[in-house]
């Protein structure tokens, strides 16, 4: 099936890890420009021809980036078509006693005003041109939230508000807004020292292979397997395409098949 997304315009912030890696690569493989953004974008500066390929090394932290990355794209392309809101950090916490004031205005910080800055640097060329999509980076952690958690999740649950605001603002201007939430998917995030697995490893008294299993046991999870990168960039790209033109406002659970319990 033909997405029809060659020569559209798509930035990927978050995009040289992870998800927002993988989401860039499939992007790229069909046929998009691809504007490339994080702190530090060298371990995939050569991941496709200039022409289709810009690198954008920004802090979404910081005000003013946003703007900065929708100039890069406009400069290098003459259009913004697709925003995929994917940056952030995920600080495991021993619990809600253990976050900062600092911490929770850091969190948020670039979790939801980072995604707030790219929206509104991009929405201007997308309302010239009367169509764009929006697609931001959620989690089941915004509707289950974790006990290590506290600040990531409350940060996840406002940007589902966040899209259906922008939902009901733009749809009908040609501006489509919605949510992709992973949950369970195996990422740097995860894996990397003080990461989420250490912490669960840490809960359990177990290994980091012990403790994914421990995990799944205690999530009920249907898949019995944490999901992939890809396994959120294939909804992505579904939802930048026409294909999706009738959905906006929406969240689009990628989680295994996992159920509330509550």
């Amino acid at each position: 099936m033909n997405l029809n997304l060659e020569d559209k315009v798509v930035i990927v912030t978050g995009a040289s890890s992870g998800i927002g890696l993988e989401t860039t690569k499939m992007f790229l493989a069909e046929g998009a420009r691809v504007v490339g953004v994080s702190r530090d974008m060298s371990p995939v500066a050569n991941l496709a021809p200039r022409e289709r390929w810009l690198l954008c090394e920004a802090d979404l932290g910081a005000a003013g980036s946003g703007e900065t990355v929708a100039q890069a794209a406009l400069a290098a392309f003459g259009r913004i078509d697709v925003l995929f809101n994917n940056a952030g950090i995920c600080p495991t916490r021993g619990g809600f006693l253990d976050v900062s004031d600092e911490d929770w205005a850091h969190t948020l910080n670039v979790n939801l005003i980072g995604y707030v800055r790219m929206a509104r640097a991009v929405l201007p060329a997308m309302l010239e041109q009367k169509k764009g999509v929006l697609v931001h980076c959620g989690s089941e952690a915004g509707r289950m939230p974790h006990p290590l958690l506290p600040d990531y999740s409350t940060s996840k649950a406002a940007i589902t508000l966040l899209s259906k605001a922008l939902a009901r603002e733009f749809t009908s201007k040609g501006i489509r807004s919605n949510v992709v939430a992973p949950a369970h998917i195996r990422t740097e995030l995860w894996d990397r020292p003080g990461g989420f697995l250490h912490a669960l490893a840490e809960r359990y008294g177990t290994t980091v292979d012990d403790a994914v299993r421990s995990f799944l046991a205690e999530s009920k999870l249907p898949a019995g397997r944490l999901g992939t990168a890809r396994d959120v960039a294939t909804a992505v790209l579904y939802l930048a395409s026409d294909l999706s033109e009738f959905i906006s406002g929406d969240v689009i659970n990628i989680d295994g098949g996992v159920i509330p319990t509550t």
